[in-house]
């Protein structure tokens, strides 16, 4: 079960159930938070890290509110107390100030749940411009994502990147200048 190949606004309470009915571990293109990250240094920077990790992979999704153990979610208790707008506002400025280049398509959507706790979903695309670097408060590094999770990416794994990245590029202008000329 997943929900990678349904709109981010259609997603609800029985689609999150799924995951846990179906033992859908985290990986490379989902993972499970109880809570909602602290404002401190290292909660921001785990957030971001997550978020870029993604980016910078094949995009996923965070959920918030999700118990899991091993990595296998086990209930959906939800987040109680919070301001939806607050939060949604908080992890958008945080994005956008603390990871460059910016990662345009990242959404959130909020998923109320028959307890009537909120759980909150953060979907992250998978970026046409890699790599995205997370650069928060002297904190300045490179995250990807495999099946284990994220971790940060070396010289050789950044050479890469950036290589594949700018014949993308190169690509998408070849493929433009030979339409055009088509026409």
């Amino acid at each position: 079960m997943s929900i990678d190949n349904k709109p981010l606004d259609a997603i609800d309470e029985s689609d999150l159930l799924t995951l846990i009915d179906g033992q859908v571990p985290e990986g490379k293109s989902i993972e499970y938070k109880l809570q909602l990250p602290g404002q401190s240094h290292d909660a921001v920077r785990e957030l971001l890290a997550d978020v870029s990790s993604f980016a910078n992979a094949s995009g996923g999704h965070l959920i918030f509110g999700m118990d899991e153990e091993g990595g296998v979610p086990v209930q959906l208790p939800g987040l109680t107390g919070i301001d939806i707008d607050q939060v949604k506002q908080r992890f958008e400025n945080s994005f956008r100030d603390n990871i460059e280049p910016r990662i345009p398509g990242i959404g959130i959507h909020a998923v109320l749940l028959q307890s009537s706790n909120m759980a909150l979903i953060v979907h992250i695309p998978k970026s046409w411009a890699p790599p995205h670097v997370v650069n928060y408060q002297r904190h300045w590094r490179f995250y990807s994502r495999n099946s284990a999770g994220k971790y940060p990416l070396d010289v050789p794994e950044l050479r890469a990147v950036f290589s594949l990245s700018e014949s993308l590029a190169e690509r998408i202008r070849n493929f433009r200048a030979d339409r055009l000329s088509q026409i």
